[in-house]
């Protein structure tokens, strides 16, 4: 059992590193990417949020509590193969990809092939269009998917506040599992900087779970303003570390 479990690890490890590698700063929206002194703060009003805590990840790093009108924030600080920032939601701050984040706050899919496409997405034509296709085969109906169900995407204005943006629109539904509710979720992002603009996701298994949040905006922040936990920092952008972690624990149970 033991080593069963580890495989999992480490097949989702190589899954969220795996998905990451494409990216390039030259894929994403000017006014996002930091130079070597600013950084670019996003802000999403946190419409709904869940009434209990949240665990967030494997290792223990703690859990998460926000409240209705709060307001979450991402600092991006890097971009080389996928996407790093500084994460404060709520009572909780941690450095995590933008996959992480993904994965953790349910603003994706993880089907047999994970759609996890967060806070900011890639831009560009050929860049959306890959989004696209992930998106529907995340929810594939398929043996083995447990979370395939029905994918629909569109290209609408989406207004939040006195803004209105021209967005790619994600609207899943999984199919009834027999296990909880079935995750629903939506998703627009901006297909001009690549932001997420508006989110509603919800799933519940063994608790309700719901996220509801609407872009409020971008700022340049400078690098000393970042309350930066060196040892967090260490945490999210070392999955590789991780995965030689499990491979070297798999070895030893032999």
């Amino acid at each position: 059992m033991k080593k069963s479990r580890l495989f999992l690890l480490l097949f989702l490890m190589l899954s969220v590193f795996l998905i990451s590698v494409e990216a390039s700063p030259e894929d994403y929206h000017p006014s996002i990417v930091p130079t070597e002194n600013q950084y670019t703060r996003l802000s999403w009003t946190v419409v709904g949020a869940p009434s209990m805590a949240v665990e967030w990840g494997w290792m223990g790093e703690g859990a998460w509590l926000a409240t209705n009108e709060s307001t979450m924030t991402f600092s991006i600080m890097k971009i080389d193969s996928y996407l790093e920032g500084y994460l404060s939601i709520g009572n909780f701050s941690i450095t995590a990809n933008n996959t992480d984040v993904a994965r953790e706050l349910v603003l994706g899919v993880w089907g047999l092939i994970p759609f996890f496409p967060g806070l900011v997405v890639m831009i560009g034509q050929t860049n959306l269009d890959t989004l696209n296709d992930t998106a529907y085969a995340s929810a594939a109906r398929v043996q083995g998917n447990y979370l395939n169900g029905t994918m629909g995407s569109r290209y609408e204005n989406v207004t939040v506040g006195d803004e209105t943006y021209y967005c790619l629109i994600f609207e899943y539904e999984q199919d009834p599992s027999g296990f909880g509710e079935p995750q629903v979720t939506y998703l627009a992002y901006d297909t001009v900087t690549g932001i997420l603009i508006k989110a509603d996701t919800s799933v519940t298994i063994e608790n309700s779970y719901i996220l509801m949040l609407e872009y409020s905006g971008l700022e340049v922040v400078s690098l000393t303003s970042l309350p930066i936990d060196p040892i967090l920092m260490g945490l999210a952008s070392g999955s590789v570390v991780i995965i030689a972690i499990v491979v070297f624990a798999l070895r030893r149970k032999r």
